[in-house]
This record gives C-alpha cells, sequence and structure tokens, in this order.
C-alpha cells in the first residue's frame, strides 16, 4: 500500500498527464461516434428520397477529399444502401490501422 501511495506521489505530474489523455480521447470517441450516426442518418435520407442530384454532387466530389472522407461517405452509403456491400468490420479497421 505505502508504495502504491508514494508512486502515485513520486509521478503525479505523469498521472494527471495520462488522466487528461484519457478523457481526451473519451471524448473525442464520442463526438467521432455522434458524427458517425449524423453521417448515416443523412446519408440514409437521401437514400430513401433517391435524391439523385445530391448523389451526383457528392459523387463529383469524392476526389478532391480526402481519403478517410471518402471511406467514411462509401461505409455510410453501404449501410444506407441495401444494393452496395458493406465492408468486413476487419477490412475497416485494417484499413483505418494503417491509414497515414
Amino acid at each position: 500500500m505505502s508504495s502504491v501511495l508514494s508512486f502515485v506521489t513520486d509521478n503525479k505530474d505523469v498521472l494527471i498527464t495520462f488522466i487528461v489523455a484519457l478523457v481526451a480521447v473519451l471524448k473525442l470517441t464520442k463526438w467521432g461516434k455522434a458524427k458517425t450516426t449524423a453521417l448515416d442518418t443523412i446519408v440514409g435520407v437521401i437514400e430513401k428520397l433517391g435524391a439523385s442530384s445530391v448523389k451526383l454532387s457528392v459523387a463529383t466530389s469524392m476526389c478532391s477529399l480526402t481519403e478517410s472522407v471518402q471511406d467514411a461517405i462509401t461505409d455510410a452509403v453501404a449501410k444506407a444502401d441495401p444494393k452496395k456491400t458493406q465492408s468486413n468490420i476487419v477490412v475497416r479497421f485494417l484499413r483505418d490501422l494503417f491509414k497515414v
């Protein structure tokens, strides 16, 4: 017990930094999930309405977007459109893991 207390008092700065980083990661994860849900909802509405002008506009602007944004749009469309096949979760994880 005294060794744990000694460790905490000796490394306060490290522990505070760790806690702040952990809170930041949790907040960013929550924010990212909210953005994903919003994108999925919007794409779902566009697919249900069959808004071809919106689809065409997104398709033409895809080449100017970053790779991660293109992947997010592709995944959202695959979720909303039953004709599109969604990437395997392992493939999506590996793609995101090795993305620069």
